[in-house]
C-alpha cells in the first residue's frame, strides 16, 4: 500500500539487516519471524509479484533471500548477480539462483541455517544488533558485504572481488587478519 511516495507495511524501506521471504502463502516468513530474533534481523514477507519491491526496499540490499517458490521471479536475478546475498531455499532450487544458494528439503534445516548465519562469529567478528559487524575492540563496521562474508564463512560468493571493496576497507587496520580473497581453486570470494 502506498500513500504519496511512502510505502507502508512490510515492504517499507529498511536499513536494518533484512531477510526477504518469497512464498505464495506467507507461512515460511511466519516461521522465520518466530525463530529469529527481531533485534538482529527484519523478516519481510513477499509474494512473487512483490519480489522486486521487497528486494528494493532493503538498503543497500537484502542480507538474505529465502523462498519456497518453484520459479524465481526474474526481477530478483539481477540483485543476486550483483550483490553478496545469502540464499536459502525450501525445496528444489529454481533456475536463476546463484551457485552459493543452498536448498533444503525440511523447514527445520533451513531455519537452522538462517539462525547459524545470523549467529556466525569469525576471527572475533560477529553480526551486530540491527546492522553491521561488531569487530574486535568494539568498533562497528557498517559494510553489508562484510556482513555477508561473516555469515557465509567459510563459504563465500561467486562474485567479482571488487564487490567486497567496502569489506576490505573496513578490515584494514581493524586488527582482524582475514581479508576478502578469491580462492584459487573454486574462484569464490570468502574471508581468508
Amino acid at each position: 500500500m502506498e500513500a504519496g511516495n511512502v510505502t507502508l507495511g512490510a515492504l517499507a524501506p529498511e536499513r536494518d539487516r533484512t531477510l526477504v521471504v518469497l512464498s505464495r502463502d506467507g507461512e515460511l516468513a511466519v516461521g522465520l519471524r518466530e525463530r529469529l530474533e527481531r533485534a538482529r534481523v527484519v523478516v519481510k514477507d513477499a509474494r512473487p509479484g512483490e519480489a522486486s519491491t521487497a528486494v528494493a526496499s532493503c538498503q543497500p540490499w537484502p542480507w538474505m533471500l529465502v523462498g519456497d517458490l518453484a520459479e524465481l521471479p526474474p526481477c530478483v536475478e539481477p540483485a543476486l548477480a550483483r550483490h553478496p546475498i545469502l540464499v536459502l531455499w525450501l525445496g528444489p532450487a529454481p533456475h536463476g539462483l546463484p551457485a552459493h544458494g543452498r536448498d533444503f528439503s525440511r523447514y527445520s534445516e533451513l531455519a537452522d541455517a538462517a539462525s547459524l548465519a545470523l549467529e556466525a562469529e569469525v576471527d572475533g567478528m560477529r553480526l551486530a544488533t540491527g546492522a553491521g559487524v561488531a569487530l574486535p575492540g568494539g568498533r562497528l563496521a557498517r559494510s553489508a558485504s562484510l556482513q555477508a562474508l561473516v555469515s557465509a564463512h567459510p563459504a563465500g560468493f561467486n562474485l567479482p572481488l571488487m564487490t567486497f571493496g567496502a569489506a576490505a576497507r573496513e578490515l584494514s587496520g581493524s586488527g582482524v587478519r582475514l581479508r576478502p580473497r578469491r580462492d584459487p581453486v573454486t574462484g569464490w570470494v570468502s574471508l581468508q
